[in-house]
């Protein structure tokens, strides 16, 4: 299941940033970039009816879940970037770190004891990993059997913060098979577009 090629993301997501940089979008955004590949892949495994929890960087999930670019790119521009949700294709954001977690292993307990064939999809970052109530899921999920999939999109930051400057002795858990980890190089810094020259922000319309 997917409904968004690499090409669409990167076109999209471009699209954002121009806005960004043109001040027409005075919010936090988190903008997407540099695992577009691995994403449409991982999506092809996805079906009808899955469960989605997404973060606060979640324009490509969104686009992938089959949520239409106008809409993504509307709730943007109205400084909703960290909370797009769409209860018809179960996909849900949250914007507290690993905030998701414990939701997305109460779905899955519930599609278990339902016979559902679907399962859930949750997102995190490497900063999120580190987060007891995510250690808490993993260990619910795992213990029961549960069919939920986390996924840790590893971009080596928290905010700025490397993993090696959180970790210096390098310490990083083994996780179980209900974690899977992908770690690449983001195009774009934690929030906004990393341009070089001074952004002055229009007024926000009411």
């Amino acid at each position: 299941m997917k409904f968004a090629s690499v090409a669409d993301l990167k076109a999209f997501e471009s699209e954002i940033v121009a806005l960004w940089e043109a001040g027409d979008l005075p919010y936090l955004v988190h903008l997407s970039g540099g695992n577009e590949d691995w994403l449409v892949s991982l999506f092809d495994g996805f079906n009808e009816g899955d469960w989605i929890f997404s973060t606060h960087r979640s324009h490509y999930h969104a686009l992938l879940a089959g949520i239409a670019a106008k809409r993504v790119k509307e709730l943007i521009v109205h400084g909703k970037s960290m909370f797009i949700f769409d209860r018809e294709r179960n996909f849900l954001t949250s914007s507290i770190l690993s905030g998701a977690s414990c939701i997305a292993a109460g779905v899955a307990w519930a599609l278990k004891e339902e016979g559902s064939p679907n399962r859930v999809w949750c997102f995190l970052g490497d900063g999120a990993e580190e987060e007891g109530h995510f250690y808490e899921a993993v260990m619910m999920v795992s213990g029961h059997d549960l069919p939920c999939t986390f996924i840790i999109e590893d971009n080596d930051r928290s905010v700025d913060t490397t993993i090696a400057e959180r970790m210096p002795t390098g310490f990083r858990l083994d996780w179980p098979p209900s974690v899977i980890r992908h770690s690449y190089k983001a195009t774009y810094p934690h929030a906004g577009s990393g341009c070089k020259h001074l952004i002055t922000f229009k007024p926000v319309k009411r």
